[in-house]
């Protein structure tokens, strides 16, 4: 588990994160989301100890990483893929990483295999794509075998099978119990991840709920051979009815249920009934449209 709790950051007079606190819980995935500047790095720093808040206290599973001897046990992080250095082999540098917490070698091949890096693993980092850096970091932050896992960015620069690796890898380390947090820019992936959103922008607390919840209906398509029909059926105080083709009805303010169940009493075909959701990104932008720090040009 993670707790941040009335977290405050500050650097010099600038206030990165400001009284934030949320809970990442065993057994879900956890987005952890937000424009650029929104304070996620400071925040990640913070849980693993790499940086202390000026006020509250973050913990992992009940204590501060802070002062552990032995993190890699604790909590497995991907912050920076990059963070390698370059005339390593990929089997060296989780070797490397291995020793100082007396994990065995045959562990250490293990996750080479797990992220599939078994082919590349005496291969130099410097030669890397992103991809592959991608997956050794991912390696990395599994090898202590872990019951909470933070991960940065993780599908950045993975090809369609690397990217669904990692959506099957996060899934299953929920559902063995553990922890898992995640930060990322793609929207779309995170909805298909993610159980819990956190939602920061200028260093504040913008959301802390789930995927489902955030991204609320925004009304029904209805496709019927009789739209008049069903027009006045359902129109009414607090329902809006609107034409988007010759038998197609875009409907606010009634469910689904409600409108199939009052085509059915009167005998209304429909062909097509599906509620209309807010993408994620959607839901996001308009969540966070006052919150960001740096705005292009329209």
């Amino acid at each position: 588990m993670i707790e941040v709790r009335e977290v405050t950051k500050r650097y010099g007079t600038k206030t990165v994160v400001d009284h934030l606190s949320f809970t990442a819980r065993p057994g879900q995935v956890t987005g952890f989301l937000g424009p650029n500047g929104a304070g996620k790095s400071t925040t990640m720093r913070m849980i693993v100890g790499l940086d202390a808040p000026t006020s509250g206290e973050v913990l992992v599973n009940g204590r501060s990483l802070r002062n552990s001897t032995a993190p890699l046990h604790e909590i497995g992080v991907l912050l920076e893929a990059k963070a390698v250095h370059p005339g390593r082999t990929a089997v060296s540098h989780l070797l490397a990483m291995a020793r100082t917490h007396g994990i065995p070698r045959s562990r250490v091949d293990e996750v080479l295999r797990l992220a599939g890096l078994e082919k590349v693993a005496h291969k130099r980092v410097g030669a890397f794509s992103l991809g592959m850096g991608q997956r050794l970091g991912i390696a990395a932050a599994l090898l202590g075998d872990p019951a909470v896992i933070m991960l940065d960015e993780p599908v950045n620069g993975l090809d369609p099978e690397g990217v669904l690796w990692v959506r099957n890898l996060l899934a299953g380390l929920a559902a063995e119990g553990r922890t898992v947090m995640l930060s990322s820019h793609l929207m779309n992936e995170v909805a298909l991840i993610a159980d819990h959103l956190v939602i920061v922008g200028r260093g504040r607390l913008l959301a802390d709920t789930t995927v489902a919840d955030l991204m609320t209906s925004e009304g029904v398509r209805v496709v019927t051979a009789a739209p008049d029909a069903l027009r006045s059926l359902i129109g009414g105080p607090g329902v809006t009815v609107t034409s988007a083709g010759a038998e197609e009805l875009f409907v606010t303010g009634c469910s689904a249920r409600e409108i199939g169940l009052a085509a059915a009493t009167r005998g209304i075909p429909l062909f097509e009934l599906t509620p209309q959701n807010a993408s994620l990104e959607e839901a996001f932008m308009d969540l966070t449209r006052d919150a960001v720090e740096y705005e292009a040009a329209r």
